[in-house]
């Protein structure tokens, strides 16, 4: 074979392999583009599957405490319908005096912007003091303290009565806003609070569950809401034991309650004492004396402190008129 033939066949063999490595090199390039195409896919996916669990988090937030948020998210809540344990807690019950006859005289647009303007400012104020919400039931309001983190008792307490003040506080200054919308029924709030050993826990089934508190020291601080006056707040001797360095309250005497073995002694709240030296300016109670001081005011130049102390002098005055 002559030299031009073999070097036509190394061209041709050449060639034929550079037309395989071109061919390789095709599907490789196709490989690639259909394994880049397919990762955006998936990276989309993971992206809209992250906004999805974001979204769940964020409605699971509304429905649940924080506390309970908290311990379902990282993975430490137990979620088995056996899982209760007996510890003391402070509990606190309120509902608005007379909002059941409410609803049938105003439109449901404007109930519901009340109902949910009312109970929105209440959960803040419960976060605020780090109180478990329970549970709404219409206008009702049931909030503990010590689960499911620990606390101690005399804070748990303390905490339950500061945020009872600041929720009548509020509602207070709710009703003027709703005044202005055409509501012009006085709505009052009452509440109840009692502290003892409870039991708390997962009630329900494998479909549906609660995470809540039972027991009879829970009845009791319903029990103390249902008795309380309009604008009244009223403690057990035990959640008073445990407050009475730090608060103002009336000494009511036993009270035999419905379902409740024996009289529970009862004191109702009025307020704490380190607000007691500015409130005094304007309001003194001696026993069952009450003198309202003169109250000249200049709304020019009224501090927020002086105006705070005149607000919780005359909330005060009208929790013991209401007694």
């Amino acid at each position: 074979m002559s030299a031009s033939q073999n070097s036509t066949d190394e061209v041709s063999q050449l060639k034929q392999q550079i037309v395989k490595l071109q061919m390789e090199l095709d599907d490789l390039q196709l490989l690639y583009e259909t394994t880049m195409e397919h990762g955006t896919s998936l990276e989309n996916e993971l992206i809209l599957q992250n906004e999805r669990i974001t979204e769940l988090q964020g409605k699971m937030r509304k429905y649940l405490s924080p506390q309970l948020y908290q311990a379902l998210v990282g993975g430490q809540a137990n979620t088995s319908t056996t899982f209760h344990k007996r510890t003391k807690l402070t509990v606190y019950f309120s509902d608005i005096v007379g909002f059941s006859s409410l609803t049938d005289s105003i439109e449901p647009e404007l109930l519901s912007e009340v109902l949910n303007t009312y109970l929105t400012r209440m959960s803040e104020i419960a976060l605020k003091y780090g109180g478990t919400i329970d549970k709404f039931i219409g206008d009702a309001v049931m909030v503990f303290f010590g689960a499911p983190e620990p606390m101690d008792d005399t804070e748990q307490a303390k905490l339950a009565v500061q945020m009872a003040l600041d929720m009548r506080q509020a509602l207070y200054e709710l009703r003027e806003g709703w005044k202005r919308k055409g509501i012009n029924r006085l709505l009052q709030i009452r509440a109840g609070i009692n502290t003892g050993i409870c039991t708390v826990g997962n009630f329900g089934s494998e479909h549906r569950m609660d995470y809540t508190i039972v027991g009879g020291q829970v009845n009791i601080a319903a029990r103390l809401e249902s008795a309380a006056d309009a604008d009244g707040i009223y403690i057990s001797s035990q959640t008073y034991a445990l407050v009475e360095d730090v608060v103002e309250a009336k000494y009511i005497g036993p009270t035999q309650m419905k379902g409740i073995h024996e009289p529970v002694i009862i004191w109702e709240l009025i307020g704490m004492r380190e607000n007691s030296s500015a409130v005094q300016e304007f309001l003194n109670i001696d026993g069952t004396a009450m003198t309202l001081n003169p109250i000249e005011i200049d709304l020019t130049t009224l501090s927020e402190e002086k105006r705070d102390a005149i607000r919780r002098a005359l909330s005060r005055a009208m929790t013991y008129l209401a007694s």
